[in-house]
């Protein structure tokens, strides 16, 4: 069926997982800024609605492996996200932050970015590591109890997802995009290269709870 670009970003990775990934080309926001509907979303880049519902249909049949979560049982989604998304982070955030202060101690005077770079990602981990905890300890043995739920600490949880959207953004603006070729040495570039990944894994993330676990 032709999109409607009317739909909301979020209703349309929901309907097929593959558009996650066109999307992230596009740079259009699936994640937090899901509930927007496509046509405003491409506005807000500058992006043409039918050359965007193009690339969408033309990606249509990239493979996924993707649950689909939105029927599958709450308490299965929370244990996903747990050892999917959380333990990753775990591993990762303390990876990367090594990894930053060597860039920062070796190129920080000559390229200065590299340490509001470094500076954001420590802000970044800081709340995503409380984040993680209030997740784990409080709303997700609710929701595997099957509630009650509390409405404000949802709320709460995505204003800390607006956040970390936010702060990856800037972390994108710092770095050009990730961009490989402004690498300045093998650290710098494993650096880079881990940043991106941890903001796609993050996007997923953030969409697998804002736009599927709280709406259930």
């Amino acid at each position: 069926m032709p999109i409607d670009p009317s739909r909301t970003v979020a209703e349309l990775v929901l309907e097929q997982p593959s558009r996650a990934r066109v999307l992230e080309e596009l740079g259009i926001d699936y994640c937090c800024g899901g509930r927007t509907p496509f046509a405003e979303a491409c506005a807000a880049r500058g992006l043409a609605v039918d050359d965007a519902v193009a690339a969408l249909e033309g990606g249509a049949e990239l493979p996924t492996s993707e649950r689909d979560w939105t029927t599958a049982p709450l308490a299965e989604l929370c244990d996903h996200i747990v050892s999917q998304h959380h333990d990753r982070l775990r591993e990762e955030l303390p990876r990367l932050d090594g990894l930053l202060e060597k860039v920062v101690r070796a190129h920080g005077e000559e390229r200065p970015s590299v340490i509001e770079l470094r500076d954001t990602f420590t802000a970044l981990r800081s709340d995503l590591e409380q984040h993680l905890a209030a997740e784990e300890e409080q709303l997700f043995p609710l929701v595997r109890a099957g509630g009650p739920y509390d409405a404000e600490q949802m709320r709460e949880l995505e204003h800390d997802h607006e956040w970390a959207g936010s702060a990856l953004g800037r972390m994108r603006e710092l770095t050009d995009g990730y961009d490989l070729e402004q690498a300045m040495c093998n650290t710098h570039r494993a650096t880079l290269d881990g940043l991106r990944e941890l903001e796609l894994d993050l996007h997923q993330h953030i969409h697998e709870e804002n736009n599927v676990l709280f709406p259930r």
